[in-house]
C-alpha cells in the first residue's frame, strides 16, 4: 500500500497528482494547498475521475497539513510559479522560506518518507528543504531536459523516440548540460548522425520559456515525467533517471542532476560512467550551484 502526499494543489500540483493517481500508483492520496476549498474540490474532481477507471484509491483535499501522517512520499510542488521573463532563481526567496515552513511540519509526522521536490528553483528548493528537515530528498532535477533533449533528436531525425537515449546533467534550467557521451540513437553514438549539438543544446534550454510565453506555464511534459519518478520508486522499477540527488560539496548537501538509479531506493549514480568531458561539466556545475547557493542563502533569513 502506497501513501502519496500532494503539498501544493495548483496547476502543476493538480496535473502531477491526477497523472499518479491515474496511474494506480496510490492507494491513498491526500491533497494539500493553503487557499481554501483547493484541496477540497480537487479531491471532488479526482473522485470523479478515478471512479470512471475504477480505481479504489482514499483521498483526502484539506488546508490542515497535519492531515499528512505517515505517507511514504510526499510530493512537494507549493510555491510561486514561474512567470514570463523570470529565472527559476529569481523565486529563491519567497520559496526558500517556504521550504522552510515545510521542513518544521513535515518530517515528525512522516517518518521515513522520500520527498520529491518539484517546486523551483527545484535542486536548489530540494537543497534548503533537506538541509533543515535532515531527511533524505531528490529533486525531479533534469529528466524534464532529458526528455526534452530525447524528443528533439528524434524529431530532428525522423526516428522513434524509444530510439534515443542519453541524459542531461547538471542544475536543473538554463544551467543544464546534455551529457553527450550518453547520447544514442538506434544504440550508436550521435556523432555517427548528422544533428547540430548547438541546436540540440538551444532547444532544451529555451523551450521552457516559450511554452510559458505561450501557455503560461510547463505543465504536461513535466506532470508526465514526475509520474515516471514515483512510479520507477512504487514499483522499484530501477530505470536510469536524472534526477538530483543530495552531493557533499565542501561541506554542504547540494542536489545538481546526474543519472542515477530510481526505484524503492536511489542510487547509485552513473557518474563513472561519463565521459572525462560529461564528468568535468558535472563537477563544474556542482561548484557553480555551491557558490550561488551560498550567496542566496546569504541574502535570506531562515530562522525558526
Amino acid at each position: 500500500m502506497t501513501k502519496i502526499g500532494f503539498v501544493g494543489v495548483g496547476k502543476i500540483g493538480q496535473t502531477i497528482a491526477y497523472s499518479i493517481v491515474m496511474d494506480g500508483l496510490a492507494n491513498e492520496a491526500v491533497f494539500y494547498d493553503i487557499v481554501p476549498e483547493v484541496g477540497e474540490k480537487f479531491e471532488h474532481e479526482m473522485r470523479h475521475a478515478v471512479t470512471t477507471r475504477g480505481l479504489n484509491v482514499e483521498m483526502l483535499g484539506t488546508t490542515n497539513i497535519d492531515d499528512i501522517n505517515n505517507y511514504d512520499i510526499i510530493v512537494i510542488t507549493a510555491g510561486k510559479p514561474r512567470k514570463e521573463g523570470m529565472s527559476r532563481r529569481d523565486l529563491f526567496a519567497d520559496n526558500a522560506k517556504l521550504m522552510f515552513e515545510l521542513s518544521k511540519q513535515l518530517p515528525n509526522r512522516n517518518p521515513g518518507a522520500l520527498y520529491i521536490m518539484v517546486t523551483n528553483p527545484v535542486d536548489m528548493m530540494a537543497s534548503v528543504f533537506q538541509k533543515y528537515s535532515k531527511q533524505f530528498t531528490i529533486s525531479t532535477g533534469d529528466q524534464v531536459e532529458t526528455m526534452r533533449m530525447r524528443s528533439y533528436i528524434a524529431k530532428k531525425l525522423k526516428v522513434p523516440v524509444t530510439q534515443v537515449n542519453g541524459f542531461v546533467g547538471g542544475e536543473h534550467g538554463e544551467d543544464a548540460v546534455i551529457f553527450w557521451s550518453t547520447v544514442t540513437v538506434k544504440g550508436k553514438p550521435i556523432e555517427q548522425y548528422n544533428i547540430d549539438k548547438k541546436e540540440v543544446e538551444e532547444y532544451v534550454k529555451k523551450i521552457p520559456a516559450e511554452i510559458i510565453r505561450v501557455l503560461k506555464g510547463t505543465t504536461w511534459g513535466p506532470a508526465t515525467i514526475i509520474k515516471d519518478i514515483v512510479r520507477s520508486v512504487v514499483k522499484n522499477e530501477n530505470r536510469v533517471m536524472s534526477i538530483a540527488v543530495p552531493n557533499e560539496f565542501e561541506g554542504e548537501m547540494i542536489h545538481v542532476g546526474i543519472p542515477t538509479v530510481v526505484g524503492a531506493s536511489i542510487g547509485p549514480t552513473l557518474e563513472s560512467t561519463l565521459s572525462e568531458k560529461d564528468r568535468e561539466s558535472f563537477n563544474a556545475a556542482l561548484r557553480d550551484f555551491h557558490k550561488t547557493f551560498k550567496e542566496l542563502m546569504s541574502q535570506v533569513q531562515l530562522t525558526a
